[in-house]
């Protein structure tokens, strides 16, 4: 769409009409970074200043995300959750309209550690299971999540747990409804490894939240951690 320079509307104000209907359309995808300024000023011949007042703008409708020495990035929707009760990845993604997405990367069965025997309450030398997953949100990785189960649990290694959430196969497959669960917070930063799968820097900040869950029985049977990308969740309390 190009600019008219005869219209009573200021070109920053065009051009931020321009740049949201673009973010609308998808011609922007969330996540993705949008050209340099120098880059835009050129494509619709207008000055950096433009650009820019354009740009900021759309920072402020919390459309575009400026990120220093990086560039300007197309914001993604927070993903919304609340510190207390029991919600699956995918059902909070889909409340707030985007596509939900799981990436398994290890599922094996493993040694119980001290704290697996100790908060789920296991004999010592049990096994467990352990499944680790990259979850997406409208194809931008913004956590990852570990889960730890007794043995018992042993059909999942047999499920494909790609691109579906686990408790859906739970309750719907095989009738195990999680319950209670229990929570602690807190700050932690980015290892190599969690770096690589979230494409992070290396001790970016996540938050991680540590769970428990209950059977319908009060056993507790599902031991979780999230390691979450911050600035893509908001918590309610």
């Amino acid at each position: 769409m190009p600019l008219n320079k005869q219209d009573i509307l200021p070109l920053y104000k065009q051009l931020t009409d321009i740049f949201r209907k673009d973010i609308e359309e998808g011609k922007f995808k969330k996540g993705e970074k949008i050209p340099t300024e120098v880059e835009l000023s050129k494509l619709y011949n207008v000055s950096r200043v433009t650009v820019r007042n354009a740009l900021e703008e759309l920072a402020k409708e919390n459309l575009l995300i400026r990120k220093q020495g990086k560039g300007t990035f197309v914001n993604t929707k927070k993903l919304s959750r609340g510190i207390h009760g029991l919600q699956s990845f995918s059902d909070m993604c889909r409340e707030i309209g985007c596509k939900p997405g799981a990436k398994v990367i290890k599922c094996i069965i493993e040694d119980a550690n001290h704290k697996d025997i100790e908060v789920l309450q296991l004999e010592p030398g049990s096994k467990i299971i352990v499944i680790e997953r990259i979850r997406y949100a409208d194809d931008v990785p913004v956590a990852l999540e570990v889960s730890r189960l007794p043995e018992r649990f042993t059909f999942l290694l047999n499920e494909d747990l790609n691109d579906t959430s686990m408790f859906s196969i739970l309750s719907e497959k095989y009738g195990i409804v999680f319950m209670d669960t229990r929570k602690t917070i807190e700050l932690v930063f980015a290892t190599y490894e969690m770096s690589r799968y979230l494409n992070l820097s290396q001790g970016y900040p996540l938050l991680s939240i540590s769970a428990v869950s209950t059977d319908k029985e009060g056993v507790p049977s599902h031991r979780s951690m999230q390691f979450i990308v911050g600035d893509k969740f908001q918590f309610i309390i």
